[in-house]
């Protein structure tokens, strides 16, 4: 199924949409993303009935750095979330989510090159947050969330 049928899509499409409105100078877009984000964080914990599966720490990352950018005044940052989430949009390609799949509970194997290599350079495949990894399960991905798309993939 494509990714713009889910509804986590629209939700990311609106984010970004909301950060362009910052970029394009107007300070509340950056705002109202922000707010967006942490709504989010809600909505998916209550659908994965979890803080701990991928989905919702991607999210829980994302509005983190968007509030990093604010606190810290590095508004230039933006540029590359921005970008990011675009990329996702678009191919299905998420570096957070790649990035967040290699810490120690997220993941089954050891920290190897090979894990590293594949994790970064697999394509991405719609519906699995994992992004072209191969699905696994452990104490904080239970197997039905590992082949969802239910967070930023």
């Amino acid at each position: 199924m494509p990714l713009y049928k889910e509804p986590i899509w629209w939700a990311w499409l609106a984010t970004v949409i909301l950060i362009g409105i910052g970029l394009a100078g107007y300070e509340a877009g950056f705002h109202a993303a922000i707010s967006l984000s942490a709504l989010q964080i809600g909505w998916l914990a209550t659908v994965e009935r979890s803080l701990w599966t991928l989905p919702v720490q991607i999210r829980i990352a994302y509005t983190l750095f968007l509030v990093g950018y604010e606190v810290s005044a590095m508004r230039g940052f933006y540029w590359f979330t921005a970008l990011g989430t675009v990329a996702f949009l678009l191919f299905g390609y998420c570096l957070l989510a790649r990035m967040l799949s290699l810490l120690p509970w997220n993941r089954l194997e050891p920290l190897t090159i090979p894990l590293v290599r594949r994790t970064f350079l697999s394509p991405p495949a719609a519906g699995n947050v994992h992004q072209g990894m191969p699905r696994i399960s452990s104490p904080c991905q239970g197997e039905a969330n590992a082949g969802r798309m239910a967070g930023h993939g």
